[in-house]
């Protein structure tokens, strides 16, 4: 096989993202001078909304056509590439995952670019916020495919600054613009943690290469210079995954961004950190992870305390899903302290599953958000006005508490494994444990849905055609993971090192 073809997706992916930047410039020039060539109001209108379908079509049809040629290209047997940037098994899987969820981003903005598709106002500019979700795209593609801290910095970078902007993309909303300035504030903070990590992890090891790296961390393993450096380093990843301390960002940004905006930072944004831990700790770090068991053990178990009992005091749903993804965080974080092939799997069969959870639940977000607030007072008599989009909530609710057979049960289970294998009984019993609590707060939301009596002011529900095949989809897909294992052992085979 022509090593060449492995990086067909990555350069595809670039060309994806400019060609749709000149559909939209193409586009506005074709309305400019329709403009001057009719005063038709009405007409301009209805060639606006033609064309400013362009960049969605372009976007999600190119992205299933990456997502279909990832699947089909030859897993290598061991790592291809050159120099500092090389593809293995499990780099292609994991592209494959940031690709679902930025499909999953991209369809569920549709509504948001016509009058009345949310609340909080109209989306513009379609070509600038596809482009730069898929520019986003290649940042994340580069994490996993670096092989050098540089290379590995720029990716997180790529993977993080179209993020600022795609967070005040709502430019009339003051939560938006606020949220977006204080995502630029925190994540250069964070970027300036890694950043400084890794030049002491420079200065310890002679050389930003993995190879070298791992070379200086089996000889010199208790280098304070080294150590240090890790754990600025992990301080900053520790941001991005909304890891407790450092997830007091969160709430804020989920607030304020728009709603497929939140669904990638929940999903994306959030995969790429575990990746990127991935990348790290299973690999040049490798040897040191045993020594950094108890710092991971009190990071998760402070994530999901803090996450669980932030969730509950919340009636804002945005919040709520906000400390709900700092509990999964901690969850995630768990798993590294389990030996390496069950790490991984584990790790990519709870993404996938927390992807179609989390899509599920922001699908039903931007349904009741079309007419008023994203809280829970949104969805009262959600069951008598929309039984379908009830449905939905509950399914994803009970996915995201772990109840059998849904994807979530299957997710906390394979990371709850991959730990107790290792001896870890105290800490899966804590896990347990706050797995447990977690069920009240999410039936709390199923309570307003189903059990709270509506006061009469709520609005009739409408579903798009769109809205209506992504829930029944959405549906059979927490079904079809929790009742599957077979996707796990595929997982395990195909997701290698």
């Amino acid at each position: 096989m022509n090593s060449f073809t492995l990086f067909l997706p990555d350069l595809a992916l670039l060309g994806l993202g400019i060609l749709v930047l000149i559909a939209d410039m193409a586009s506005d020039v074709i309305l400019s001078g329709a403009a001057l060539a009719q005063a038709d109001a009405a007409a301009l209108a209805g060639r606006r909304a033609k064309t400013s379908s362009l960049p969605f079509h372009l976007a999600w049809i190119g992205l299933c056509v990456i997502a279909f040629g990832l699947v089909l290209i030859p897993s290598p047997s061991g790592e291809t590439g050159f120099g500092t940037y090389a593809v293995t098994r499990g780099s292609l899987l994991w592209k494959l995952l940031f690709t679902f969820a930025a499909i999953g981003t991209v369809c569920l903005s549709r509504t948001y670019f016509t009058p009345g598709g949310s609340a909080r106002g109209t989306l513009t500019r379609p070509g600038a916020f596809f482009s730069l979700i898929l520019f986003c795209l290649s940042g994340m593609y580069a994490v996993v495919s670096a092989r050098d801290l540089l290379t590995f910095y720029l990716g997180l970078e790529l993977a993080t600054l179209p993020l600022y902007a795609l967070t005040a993309f709502l430019p009339k909303d003051r939560d938006s613009v606020e949220a977006g300035s204080k995502y630029v504030l925190m994540g250069g903070f964070s970027s300036a943690l890694s950043l400084f990590g890794m030049s002491f992890i420079y200065g310890a090891c002679g050389g930003i290469t993995f190879d070298t790296v791992a070379a200086a961390a089996t000889s010199s393993p208790t280098d304070p210079l080294l150590w240090g450096g890790i754990l600025f380093l992990l301080g900053g990843l520790g941001f991005k995954l909304s890891m407790a301390p450092l997830h007091m960002w969160t709430p804020d940004i989920y607030q304020g961004a728009p709603t497929p905006v939140m669904a990638f930072l929940s999903v994306g944004s959030k995969a790429t950190a575990v990746a990127a831990l991935v990348v790290l700790f299973l690999g040049p770090f490798e040897g040191l992870r045993p020594f950094m068991v108890g710092f991971i053990s009190i990071a998760a178990i402070l994530s999901m305390v803090v996450g669980n009992l932030g969730a509950m005091r919340q009636k804002n749903l945005r919040r709520f899903v906000a400390y709900s993804s700092i509990a999964q965080a901690g969850y995630m974080l768990l798993a590294f302290t389990g030996e390496s092939e069950s790490v991984r799997a584990a790790l990519q069969y709870n993404l996938l599953a927390y992807g179609v959870t989390s899509f599920s639940l922001y699908l039903v977000m931007s349904i009741v958000g079309r007419t008023g607030q994203e809280d829970f007072t949104a969805l009262r008599g959600l069951s008598k006005r929309s039984p379908g989009t009830a449905a939905l909530l509950l399914l994803a609710m009970f996915s995201l508490a772990g109840i059998p057979p849904l994807a979530g049960f299957l997710g906390k289970f394979l990371l709850f494994s991959a730990v107790a294998a290792q001896g870890h009984y105290v800490l899966v019993a804590i896990a347990v444990a706050n797995a447990v609590v977690s069920f009240y707060y999410y039936m709390l939301v199923v309570k307003e849905a189903y059990i709270t009596e509506p006061d009469g002011t709520e609005q009739r529900v409408i579903l798009s055609r769109g809205q209506k095949i992504s829930a029944i989809g959405l549906a059979l897909g927490l079904i079809v993971l929790g009742v599957c294992p077979a996707m796990g052992n595929w997982l395990t085979s195909r997701g290698g090192p």
